[in-house]
């Protein structure tokens, strides 16, 4: 097949993923919890806010899926390309550890009272938060440093 065929079925298939994602999103960002006057409960229908995550699950798991595929796919046919993947898993798991290391499980509050409120999703989800709290920052460094770089670069010419 030809590679500006297969890029343009690649182009629209992420478009329409990404179509998909962000009207999910638009639906779930019409929630409001109405409060009960008798019971000062909220209640409200949520089907629209688990739509998104079960949309953003499935595809988190597709990704996942076809990364490992491409991946092993890459390292039978030439391992030697796979050095780099390594390091970069490697960079990235030092700063998972890095963000785990700032987890603080919340143990007061209204999250607490929650059913799903248990100490391993707490924890996942602040594992989650730190961690890209670390990646940002790591982004943000190295933004700057390749601007002092190509700056450095600039006026030693």
């Amino acid at each position: 097949m030809d590679s500006k065929i297969t890029s343009l079925i690649i182009n629209i298939g992420v478009a329409i993923i990404a179509i998909t994602g962000v009207i999910l999103v638009f639906y779930a960002m019409g929630y409001a919890p109405e409060e009960d006057p008798v019971t000062g409960q909220d209640i409200a229908d949520t089907s629209a806010v688990s739509n998104v995550v079960s949309f953003s699950l499935w595809i988190l798991y597709i990704s996942l899926a076809v990364i490992g595929i491409f991946t092993i796919y890459a390292i039978i046919t030439n391992p030697k390309r796979f050095i780099p993947t390594a390091i970069g898993i490697a960079v990235f798991g030092i700063l998972v550890l890095i963000g785990m290391s700032l987890v603080n499980v919340e143990t007061t509050g209204k999250i607490v009272e929650l059913p799903e409120a248990t100490k391993d999703n707490l924890f996942y989800g602040g594992l989650g938060i730190k961690t890209t709290y670390v990646l940002v920052i790591v982004a943000i460094g190295l933004i700057a440093a390749q601007g002092v770089r190509n700056l450095v670069g600039y006026f030693s010419k």
